[in-house]
């Protein structure tokens, strides 16, 4: 059965029925000219993992834009770092909207089969998959909405097209439930927290009207749930855990070491395989089901205990910041360095500074090739958690935690214009104990002083958590533990300046949304927090070097004609692959006729300048040059100035009692220090004296 839905606020068309039949749930959703395709399937779990086994997946396809897949494999590969940060914008809202005991398989796949370049692909590939689980028979607790905010001219407009987006300041991606927000990823710019907190609400509005339309075409295609299978008599098993368990025992976790509290898990899960060790034998039930019932009950009896004892695990109040550490230039051989230790979180910052050509070249759906002149990349160890794990390259969480990091210095990094170079933060967790991706925000911003990076302002980020106990009371968190981000039911990621907000991260996985209330505490604590940071980075630095480390290349920035272009490149680059070759350099020229030099000194860069500027016939009357004398004529000497440029020392500017032992002293080859007296532009004549020889 085949049927077409329209929702004219996004102007968007959805086809049920017509494509991909076989999968359990499938939209094909249209707006403009964009289409993406969005599936859901399951499959019933041989065995029992501990989680939901979900994956989910966006693609987009270059033939949706007209394209062929650059380099030399013209077929689509691995995902793209789009496509990771897509795939897990999809997943993040989604997750928590399962029943606590399903476990079947589930794969949501989304692929963009025509892009117009007027409407972004994430938020409609988001809507799509909500669609596709909404009619599936699998036991969803959706829908889910979603919008994208922009903030162009000082104004806050929703779901524009790109050469807005392309303009903004700051931007929001905010997902949720008909109850409320529960996803937020994006960038701004010194944004307000009350600012933020109306945002959201504002947001929800129209993600209300959304879900509603889902929800309408949840009744009219008349879809019926699956039971979620109960393979276990989940009440009567927590209940003969908890009786096996000690009395009290989540007081045991209240320890200042992770260490001591992973023992205190392992011995009581040990204890609890061993007291069933019949009923697993009899598989009755498993190891893996026992440690999944144990970790239910942790998480109530722990938001129970911390709100009984008015204190955290690591015992801190809940506002408290744990100990701080900040170091500079630990590493004799990078441009910039910095470690910075939270409690038992730990990142070490390496920043180089690069040249142009360093920057990244980024292939896009939509549009032309991308530059990024500055990166993040954000690595975690298994030792980092003292753990055995194999290094197979980067995983979507690093991805994403890079990414976050990354949007934060948007806003403050100096103007490519006044600062030429390329910039690249690698950030290597040490030690993770929650919050390693706002430990990478901080450290980022040291190790960019440290290298002399005129950043407009300092950066720091803050965890925030949330629990909820038995009476229903919620407690807010600041700087959470790891597990506090696992048994809690909020993280939510802020850094921002002394002046407001530069990037957000928010996962909320309460089922339900959370209130106005609650939301405006946590940013207002978040504050709090973010600050005392800023303050105890600002005890070891409070603004950028004012000299660059003598490792950067120097930076020299000329402006020539642009008809000159040519002249410098020469044929086939011939010219100005010279240029560096001798001059030990680098040399970028843009179309407007500005040329930019990296040198590792100062004489280098002044040889490639003076090459330039002569080639230029930007020649300035009394610049010197070390030249090389290559003809000797009745009226004088020729001296090479650059190579491929002479100027004439006429036989007038040379002493007379010299000029009878000129060709024994000097030979054809050698070096003379000569001044340039004179320039004709028309002709292009270089007049010169030399020094030694007046």
């Amino acid at each position: 059965m085949q049927k077409k839905f329209k929702f004219s606020l996004l102007g968007l068309e959805l086809e049920i029925g017509k494509y991909a039949n076989q999968a359990e749930g499938s939209a094909w959703l249209k707006q403009g000219d964009n289409i993406v395709l969005s599936t859901v399937t399951s499959k019933e779990s041989k065995s029992f993992m501990g989680f939901l086994p979900l994956t989910v997946e966006y693609r987009e396809k270059t033939s949706a834009a007209g394209k062929i897949p650059g380099g030399y494999i013209k077929r689509e590969g691995k995902l793209s770092d789009k496509e990771v940060l897509t795939s897990r914008l999809i997943d993040r809202p989604i997750r928590p909207l399962f029943p606590t005991y399903y476990f079947n398989e589930i794969q949501v796949l989304s692929s963009v089969y025509s892009a117009d370049g007027k409407f972004p692909t994430d938020i409609l590939s988001l809507l799509a998959s909500s669609i596709a689980l909404t009619i599936s028979p699998i036991p969803f607790l959706g829908p889910i909405g979603a919008v994208q905010v922009s903030q162009i001219d000082g104004e806050w407009k929703f779901n524009v097209g790109y050469p807005e987006i392309n303009e903004a300041k700051a931007q929001l991606i905010i997902a949720g439930t008909k109850d409320g927000i529960c996803m937020v990823e994006g960038f701004a710019n010194n944004m307000l927290e009350s600012e933020l907190v109306e945002l959201f609400f504002k947001a929800h509005e129209q993600i209300k009207l959304q879900i509603d339309w889902q929800l309408e075409i949840q009744r009219e295609l008349n879809v019926k749930k699956d039971e979620k299978i109960q393979f276990l008599d989940w009440q009567v098993w927590q209940e003969k855990v908890k009786s096996a368990l000690p009395n009290n025992f989540a007081q045991e976790f209240f320890v200042l070491e992770k260490s001591k509290r992973a023992a205190v898990t392992e011995r009581l899960t040990s204890n609890l395989i061993e007291t069933f060790d019949k009923e697993i034998k009899d598989e009755v039930i498993s190891e893996s089901i026992l440690q999944f019932i144990f970790d239910l009950i942790l998480k109530k009896e722990l938001a129970d205990q911390i709100s009984k004892n008015g204190y955290r695990m690591d015992m801190r109040k809940f506002d408290e910041i744990r100990p701080i550490t900040t170091e500079v230039s630990i590493l004799p051989c990078v441009h910039g360095s910095s470690v910075f230790t939270r409690g038992e979180t730990q990142a070490l910052a390496s920043l180089t500074l690069g040249t142009a050509q360093d920057a990244q070249r980024v292939e896009t759906l939509i549009g032309p090739e991308q530059e990024k002149s500055f990166m993040l990349h954000y690595n975690m160890p298994p030792f980092a958690t003292g753990e055995v794990k194999p290094m197979r390259g980067v995983g979507r969480r690093e991805i994403g935690h890079g990414y976050l990091a990354e949007t934060s210095f948007k806003n403050v990094l100096p103007d490519r214009e006044k600062f030429p170079y390329t910039i690249r933060s690698v950030v290597d967790v040490l030690e993770s104990n929650g919050s390693s991706s706002m430990a990478t925000v901080c450290s980022t911003t040291m190790a960019l002083m440290d290298a002399g990076v005129p950043i407009a302002d300092m950066v720091s980020g803050i965890a925030m958590g949330l629990m909820k106990d038995s009476s229903g009371n919620f407690h807010v968190l600041s700087d959470i533990l790891g597990a506090e981000d696992a048994f809690g039911l909020m993280d939510f990621k802020l850094t921002g300046t002394k002046t407001g907000i530069m990037a957000v991260q928010m996962d909320i996985k309460d089922k339900a949304g959370l209130t106005k209330e609650i939301l405006s505490k946590a940013l207002e604590q978040a504050k709090k927090g973010r600050l005392h940071i800023l303050e105890e980075m600002r005890k070891v630095m409070t603004e950028s070097r004012k000299k660059l480390s003598d490792l950067v290349p120097r930076v020299s920035t000329l402006k020539i004609s642009t008809d000159k272009i040519g002249a410098i490149i020469g044929p086939s680059g011939k010219t100005i692959k010279e240029i560096i070759a001798q001059t030990n350099t680098q040399i970028d020229i843009d179309d407007s006729g500005k040329v930019v030099i990296y040198a590792k000194n100062s004489e280098d860069a002044n040889k490639a300048s003076a090459w330039v500027n002569i080639l230029a016939g930007e020649i300035e009357i009394g610049a010197e040059f070390e030249g090389v004398i290559r003809r000797f004529v009745e009226f004088g000497i020729f001296v090479e100035l650059v190579p491929g440029k002479d100027g004439l020392v006429h036989i007038s500017k040379i002493d007379k009692n010299k000029q009878r032992d000129l060709t024994k002293k000097y030979k054809i080859g050698d070096k003379l220090k000569v001044k340039v007296v004179d320039y004709d532009k028309d002709t292009g004549r270089i007049y010169l004296i030399a020094p030694d020889l007046a």
